[in-house]
């Protein structure tokens, strides 16, 4: 039980950021593609905002771990 705990706390939260990711890089792309000039501001957003969402995922895989051995 507590194996299945540690794989469904992961790999939901792993999921869920991957989506965010996904939807990050998307956004920047379709700004990018409406005003080509500001892709240099653009690009630093979509950095940062993409380094919050693996943060979360790090965050999980360290709730997972402790879930796991407490």
């Amino acid at each position: 039980m507590e194996q299945l705990a540690f794989g469904l706390t992961y790999a939901i939260a792993a999921g869920l950021c991957g989506l965010g990711v996904g939807i990050v890089a998307g956004s920047a792309v379709q700004a990018v593609g409406r005003n080509p000039e500001k892709i240099s501001e653009i690009r630093s957003l979509m950095i940062l905002g993409i380094s919050f969402v693996d943060a979360l995922a790090i965050i999980a895989i360290i709730v997972a771990i402790i879930a796991k051995f407490i």
